[in-house]
């Protein structure tokens, strides 16, 4: 199920009347833009008279037809996010009130709304009476009321500018602790988690000692032994038939894997570099232009001898041949692994050894390899890990047909006991992606120079050091590319974090802290949080501004559904500065009521509604920087959905930003979109189980993608005109992507953030449109050819990220 938080406080809190009924003991009040039905019967409460109004153009329509017959005690003003009508609703208000309190309203930003506001009522003789402690309805509400004072009038705007300095800091702090509180709360979830996998591993172990107490007892009871007495001459012939068939199966089960093969090691083996295909590359590798020398470092310390043997026979057994491979040994103490250096070096004169004498740890010992280096490109391989024969070829072929490449990566796969598993089939460069974790990994070719300029390996960083390179690299290589092909094998072993992140802790803090020293570098401020069920990490930028966020909502479904929709909205949003825009046809049903029960923007789109001619006009007719399409039926499931979202639109880089929606029962609905899938394009992992980690982790963690639903998605004014909006001849997902791809074309990155939760009540069904269909098949053959951030090894039937069945060679 969607497990929706509790709303925050807004407009129609259950003690609003009692506490207004406090402040201001005597007369009526007038309120203006709240609920009336939610305030009303609190004012019968607390038998006090009081009229309630939704918007200001109602509130100005009835009391200029004098419905109101004196003045109030007190007029509250829960104002808009949006400056229209400011002057007269202060006009207005200063003639029906003695006192005004102003309480910002859903969106609002208290900071820069509030001093603009007090000034609008100075001119009417309001100025704030700062002993008038309003704050128990909201900690930026004002009371506003005549003070003639000269004094008075002077002081205000320093003591509003000072608010405004205050109310920014204040939220800065307020947004830390969100944060802080957040990662407190996640681990909190896995510390209750392992506990209760604790207690399960407590439970197994008593059941078993009891079924062991209880064999125990069965082999020394009277019956069983009278049971055995009984049974010896019907088990000696089964001993003997055992015998036999044992060594008759013998040869057959030898020629036969231990161990089944799984579905990943067959696709495996029918995709993987075989005799025939090595012979064919080093006939290939003839008409190479550029065969640079590669240099392969490889620390070694205390490194079991067979699997040392096994690093170096993989990379003697290339197809290319223009190689040295480094052996630094980091101090080693193993007497076997001692001997067998030099032996093992001795094999082949391409081979260099270097002793460094002590233990200096492994970002030491990459750099005195990177110092031994003649190689133009440089790659890693670890020291019990091996890599495919064509590795360094498929490294060399890339090269041919882009020869400025700066870095190159490959996927990879585990070698367990079993053999080989766990592939990673990764997508093309990912920036987002790779601040989540380390997916690059290996096997990772960079220009030997770039490296240098780098800094090479830092000691400070050990256990992800070289997730701290490759940020420092890609700051200065900007093409980089990606071999989608199964070239190295990463192994299990009790100290290798290939197991789990978990046999390297101190792996993530250095991972964290690299994270966070790129993006200073990058003068991103930002904190780096653990999410502690995937073991990646979640970036929250500071936002530089919150600026004004247009909600655009289009109402096609009655004033009921739209209701709930705004209701949940206002009370579940935590972004300080939004406005509410409703678009409605012409021959909506209930129009007319509209004005009276929402106090928001509302636009007429005239003619037939299509849903990408309907967005382009609300574009056209708003004028706020950033953009948020809305669904009527999604509800937020976390206040801070909106504020996560607009980390990512702030960055130049970033075109769109889309949230995980979640159905009703707990499944994804919308997780992104694969293009080129299902013929056109495909929602990821649909109908997954929301907590469920997805392949590589995916669906959990922040990442690129090709496209995001407009259900929900945010993106920036000057990004939708330079793209030019949405095509008006396409409808649903395929609008959405067709954008995407533009704003992709146009340089931007399309951005999927699973920490944006919001629930969709009612998804509409899939619908075949085989005239958009072609449409896009034309404009964007290439791209659905291959989605960048779907590899092609990957279903071309359906986007889960499961293994798909064709060799693309």
């Amino acid at each position: 199920m969607c497990a929706v938080l509790p709303s925050s406080f807004h407009s129609a809190d259950a003690d609003f009347a009692r506490i207004i009924s406090r402040k201001f003991v005597h007369g009526r009040f007038l309120i203006v833009g709240a609920n009336s039905q939610k305030l009303e019967g609190q004012f019968a409460e607390v038998k006090r008279d009081a009229v309630v109004m939704w918007s200001p153009s109602d509130l100005m329509m009835k009391l200029g037809q004098g419905e109101a017959a004196a003045r109030f005690e007190a007029a509250v003003w829960f104002y808009p996010s949006g400056e229209n009508d400011d002057d007269r609703m202060a006009e207005v208000l200063s003639v029906w009130a003695a006192s005004i309190v102003l309480v910002p309203g859903p969106g609002a930003d208290a900071g820069r709304r509030r001093p603009r506001l007090v000034q609008c009522f100075e001119p009417f003789g309001l100025l704030p009476d700062y002993e008038c402690d309003v704050m128990e309805l909201d900690p930026a509400a004002v009371c506003l009321r005549h003070q003639p004072s000269v004094a008075a009038s002077e002081l205000t705007p320093k003591v509003e500018t000072a608010f405004a300095r205050f109310s920014g800091a204040l939220s800065d702090l307020k947004r830390s602790l969100q944060i802080r509180g957040s990662e407190l709360e996640g681990a909190h979830r896995h510390i209750a988690a392992l506990e209760e996998k604790l207690l399960k591993l407590k439970e197994y172990r008593r059941e078993l000692r009891l079924l062991k107490e209880q064999k125990q007892t069965l082999r020394k009871s009277p019956e069983r032994r009278v049971g055995q007495i009984l049974l010896v001459p019907y088990r000696l012939p089964e001993k003997l038939a055992k015998t036999i068939w044992k060594k008759l199966r013998r040869p057959a089960r030898e020629r036969r894997p231990s161990v089944a093969s799984s579905e990943y090691q067959e696709w495996f083996e029918r995709h993987r570099a075989n005799a025939r295909d090595l012979e064919r590359m080093r006939n290939e590798l003839r008409a190479f232009a550029s065969k640079p020398l590669i240099s392969v470092i490889t620390p070694v310390f205390d490194t079991p001898v067979q699997r040392l043997e096994e690093a170096i026979e993989s990379v003697l057994a290339q197809a290319y041949e223009n190689w040295e491979l480094l052996l630094i040994d980091d101090g080693s103490s193993d007497a076997e692994l001692l001997r067998a250096l030099p032996l093992l070096a001795a094999r082949d004169r391409r081979i260099v050894l270097k002793n460094l004498g002590k233990h200096e740890g492994i970002s030491a010992a990459s750099n005195q390899g990177l110092a031994l280096a003649h190689g133009e490109w440089v790659t890693f391989l670890d020291h019990d890990d091996v890599v495919e024969p064509d590795a360094l070829f498929q490294i060399v072929k890339l090269l041919q047909t882009h020869p400025d490449a700066d870095l190159i990566y490959s996927d990879e796969d585990k070698l367990g006991e079993d053999g080989f598993e766990a592939p990673l089939f990764k997508p093309d460069w990912s920036p987002d992606f790779f601040l989540s974790y380390n997916y690059v990994g290996h096997l990772t070719a960079v220009r030997r120079d770039i490296v240098q300029k780098a800094g090479g390996f830092r000691s400070q960083f050990d256990s992800a050091q070289d997730y701290d390179l490759f940020f420092r690299v890609i700051e200065q290589a900007k093409r980089i590319h990606h071999i989608p092909r199964i070239l190295y094998h990463w192994r299990r072993s009790e100290s290798s974090s290939a197991i789990s992140v978990r046999q390297k802790p101190e792996q993530l803090e250095a991972s964290r802290l690299a994270i966070e020293d790129h993006l200073k570098r990058r003068g991103e401020p930002a904190r780096v949080a653990v999410d502690w069920r995937t073991h990646a990490f979640w970036v929250r930028r500071r936002l530089s501004e919150p600026k004004k966020i247009s909600v655009i909502i289009q109402s096609r479904r009655g004033l009921e559904l739209l209701e709930r929709c705004i209701e949940n909205l206002t009370s579940r949003t935590s972004y300080p500065n939004y406005e509410i825009v409703i678009v409605q046809g012409d021959k909506f049903h209930g129009a007319s009521d509209f004005s009276s029960r929402f106090p928001h923007h509302l636009l007429r789109f005239p003619g037939e509604s299509n849903d990408s001619a309907v967005k382009n006009f609300a574009v056209n007719q708003t004028n706020d920087p950033w953009i948020l399409f809305l669904d009527e039926s999604i509800e937020p499931v976390e206040p801070e959905w909106l504020t996560i979202m607009a980390e990512h639109v702030q960055r130049a880089e970033v075109g769109a930003v889309g949230a995980r929606l979640l159905n009703p029962n707990g499944t994804i609905e919308q997780a992104g979109t694969v293009v080129g899938v299902n013929n056109t394009a495909q929602r990821a992992f649909h109908a997954f189980q929301a907590d469920h980690p997805g392949t590589n982790r995916q669906l959990q963690v922040t990442r690129n993608c090709s496209a995001v639903s407009s259900a929900c998605m945010l993106s920036r004014r000057e990004v939708l005109q330079q793209t030019g909006g949405f095509d008006e001849s396409l409808g649903g997902t395929l609008a959405d992507v067709d954008l995407c791809l533009k704003m992709r074309r146009a340089g931007h990155l399309i951005v999927y953030t699973p920490f944006a939760k919001l629930c969709w009540r009612e998804a509409p069904s899939d619908e075949i449109d085989v005239k958009g269909e072609a449409i896009m098949r034309e404009r964007w053959a290439d791209v659905l050819q291959s989605d960048p951030y779907y590899n092609p090894n990957l279903s071309r039937e359906r986007a889960d990220f499961s293994l798909g069945k064709l060799n693309i060679g």
